[in-house]
């Protein structure tokens, strides 16, 4: 269930018209070419020839004023096409460049969190990083007030608000990959408050009380996704296939009269 994220073509427009002296500029004609084939791939929506594009502005204008969008994008045009190592790899040279980039932090935790599993036997080291991004994440979000660049002002307040809920959805996969159902319950309902419309972190939530033996708030909570009608078919099948787990394992837990 993909982060929503700004569109890396309106960014890299915006950013190649705007005028201030502090906003990034192309030093060259060859620059502004190479950034046009950037450009151009990410409107085409073709993300390997988007990484391809990066990875030659960054490998032949090492001085250039867009690194750090255009680590951005490639973060995001690996995420697109499914990669996570390389969309892993990308997040943590934007960190690199800027520690505080919410978004990467964000994406990074809803990510390592949904590509973790029960028996890796780096489990544990995957979740602390979910952990620590997503916890910074929270932290910065407590005092961000300024939209990333190529986001109007008027949408930063409704983004703040799926990145505080995605960052307690990180951590509520991480809770709940632990069988820390408590800590996994707190965080996804943290995760609904923020985000009430988020069908995802209700789903995950009724699994959470499946794991909890919590059946009726299991139940109840599935039914809420169910009644969803926003609700992609994809989250419903797995917010019924909750239902189904609690409406069994209640009724096997029922001693026979």
């Amino acid at each position: 269930m993909r982060i929503p994220s700004i569109s890396p073509v309106v960014a890299l427009a915006v950013a190649m018209t705007l005028q201030a002296q502090q906003q990034p500029k192309p030093k060259s004609q060859k620059e502004v070419e190479a950034l046009q084939k950037v450009q151009a791939a990410a409107q085409a929506q073709n993300y390997d020839g988007e990484l391809q594009a990066i990875t030659y502005v960054l490998e032949n204008f090492a001085d250039t004023e867009y690194k750090p969008m255009l680590l951005n994008m490639a973060m995001d045009a690996a995420q697109r096409k499914g990669d996570q190592a390389q969309m892993t790899v990308y997040g943590e040279r934007v960190l690199e460049s800027d520690p505080n980039n919410i978004p990467a932090r964000v994406l990074l935790a809803e990510s390592i969190a949904g590509h973790t599993r029960e028996n890796d036997l780096d489990k544990d080291q995957s979740l602390k990083k979910v952990d620590d991004y997503a916890n910074k994440a929270l932290d910065l979000l407590k005092t961000a007030n300024t939209p990333p660049l190529g986001m109007a002002p008027e949408q930063w307040p409704e983004y703040k608000k799926e990145l505080t809920s995605q960052a307690y959805d990180a951590l509520g996969q991480a809770a709940d990959l632990r069988k820390s159902y408590p800590d996994a319950i707190k965080n996804f309902k943290s995760a609904i408050d923020a985000q009430p419309t988020n069908a995802v972190p209700v789903a995950r939530l009724s699994k959470a009380y499946v794991g909890a033996k919590q059946y009726d708030d299991a139940i109840s909570t599935a039914d809420k996704v169910l009644a969803m009608n926003d609700a992609p078919a994809s989250v419903k099948q797995f917010a019924q296939t909750q239902k189904d787990a609690a409406t069994k394992l209640k009724g096997a837990a029922t001693p026979a009269k």
